[in-house]
C-alpha cells in the first residue's frame, strides 16, 4: 500500500503491512520495497491512474529526527486526487458519493438519519457527552450488490472555553438497495478526549480486493502528533477491523 507523502503526489510513503509499533522504528531506513511493481492509484471516486511505476528515494534523504515514518518512493508521474494506491490488479474501485453532493433536501434527510443511528447505540462512557445532539462531520454513500452503504464520522462536542472536547463515532450502517429505511448500523468506534488530541478517521477508499472483490474500507486514523491507516472489511453481511498500520509521526 502507498499513500501520498505530505502534500506530494509523487513523494509517496510505502506502506509496510508486517511493522508494528515496536518495529516500525527500523522501517524508516530501508529502501522502499518497490522494485518491479506498479500501482493503481485511487481515491473517494473511483481509479484515478493505473500501472504507475515507483522508485525507492535513499532514505539518507529523506529521514528526519526524533520521528518515526515510512519508506519514500518517487512515482512516474503526478496524478492529482488520489488517496491510497496498492499494487496493480489487486484491488477494484467502489466510487463513493458524498453527503455534500446530494441534494439539500436529501442532505438533510440523510444526516437526521445518521443522527438518529447514533442515537441508538450504547451510550458513551464519559457522561459528559449524554444528551448533547449528534453532528454529521462526513458522510459517504456506495452501493455492493443489493445492499446501499453509508460510512459516517459523527461527533458531539462540549464546547467549554477552558476544555473543549469531542467525541467521534465512526459509521458503517446498510440498507436494502433503493430503501428509505432507516441504516442500520453493522459496525461503529467510539472515541472521545479533547479536541486537540481525540483521534479522528478519514474515509479514503472503498475497494474490491481479490477475484470475489471482496469490500474494504481503507481509513486514515488521524492523532494530534501522527497516524496510522486501517481497512474494515465486509463478511457475512458485518463489518469488521481486520487490519491497521504502525503508528508513524512523520
Amino acid at each position: 500500500m502507498i499513500t501520498p507523502f505530505e502534500n506530494s503526489m509523487d513523494t509517496v510513503a510505502v506502506i509496510v503491512p508486517e511493522a508494528t509499533d515496536s518495529t516500525v522504528s527500523t522501517v524508516e531506513s530501508m529502501n522502499a520495497p518497490v522494485a518491479g511493481l506498479t500501482f493503481d492509484l485511487f481515491g473517494r471516486s473511483g481509479k484515478v491512474a493505473s500501472a504507475i511505476r515507483a522508485g525507492p528515494l535513499s532514505p539518507g534523504d529523506t529521514a528526519k529526527e526524533d520521528c518515526y515514518g515510512w519508506p519514500l518512493a518517487r512515482l512516474s508521474g503526478k496524478p492529482a486526487g488520489w488517496t491510497v494506491g496498492f499494487s496493480s490488479n489487486r484491488a477494484q474501485s467502489i466510487p463513493l458519493d458524498s453527503i455534500e453532493a446530494l441534494r439539500s433536501s436529501d442532505s438533510a434527510s440523510l444526516a437526521a438519519s445518521l443522527a438518529r443511528a447514533a442515537a441508538t447505540l450504547p451510550s458513551a462512557s464519559d457522561p459528559t457527552f449524554r444528551g448533547l445532539p449528534f453532528r454529521v462531520r462526513s458522510a459517504f454513500t456506495f452501493r455492493i450488490d443489493s445492499v446501499d452503504v453509508v460510512v459516517a464520522d459523527v461527533v458531539r462536542v462540549v464546547n467549554e472555553e477552558a476544555n473543549p472536547r469531542i467525541e467521534h463515532l465512526l459509521l458503517v450502517g446498510e440498507r436494502p438497495h433503493g430503501s428509505s429505511d432507516a441504516y442500520t448500523v453493522r459496525y461503529s468506534n467510539r472515541t472521545a478526549g479533547s479536541e486537540e488530541s481525540t483521534q479522528a478517521s478519514e474515509l479514503l477508499a472503498v475497494l474490491g480486493f481479490g477475484q470475489s472483490k471482496r469490500p474494504a474500507i481503507v481509513i486514515g486514523i488521524e492523532y494530534s502528533d501522527g497516524n496510522r491507516l486501517g481497512v474494515r472489511e465486509r463478511s457475512s453481511g458485518e463489518w469488521r477491523a481486520t487490519w491497521k498500520s504502525a503508528y508513524t509521526d512523520c
